[in-house]
Parts: C-alpha cells; sequence; structure tokens
C-alpha cells in the first residue's frame, strides 16, 4: 500500500508537486469512489525540461493512470479535479 491523497469533488488537488528533482521515477496512481461510484474528471501533468516549460497534458481521470518523470523535468507537478469525491493511492 501506497501513499493516499484525498481529492474533493469538484476541487484541484495536487498528487505530486516536484520542485529541482531531475531523477527519472514512474508511479502508478489508483484512483477509487469511498461511494463505489464511477471515477470521473481530469487530470493536468506539468513538465519542464531545465527551465524551459513545456505546455501542461490534459488527460481525463481513469482509475489507474501511469505518470513517469523525466530525466530532465526539473519542476515536476500532477493536479486532479475528479466529479465526485476520490481516494488516489500512489504506488
Amino acid at each position: 500500500m501506497g501513499r493516499t491523497v484525498t481529492c474533493p469533488a469538484g476541487e484541484w488537488t495536487a498528487i505530486f508537486n516536484h520542485a529541482f528533482v531531475q531523477m527519472p521515477w514512474d508511479w502508478t496512481v489508483t484512483f477509487t469512489a469511498p461511494d463505489g461510484g464511477a471515477i470521473v474528471g481530469e487530470v493536468v501533468e506539468k513538465r519542464t525540461s531545465w527551465i524551459f516549460p513545456n505546455p501542461p497534458e490534459t488527460r481525463t481521470l481513469e482509475p489507474v493512470m501511469p505518470f513517469r518523470r523525466g530525466w530532465w523535468n526539473t519542476f515536476y507537478s500532477v493536479r486532479v479535479r475528479p466529479e465526485r469525491d476520490v481516494v488516489a493511492t500512489i504506488s
């Protein structure tokens, strides 16, 4: 079992917010709804390469999502905005 983050419905919640980390890393995040409902919402992933920003990547929130921070992603963040309360389990 990994770290958990509670993500309230309709609010942006940071799952990752790393600064000055340049080592690659992989995570799998599992989203579950306490009420057992569908996992619906959006995810915004932002990366920089050294000091040069890349455009944010927006994806649909899914029950299981992989994330990868690359070698030169000096600043890396992932935020989620679910349509219902969810719990993110990071492994």
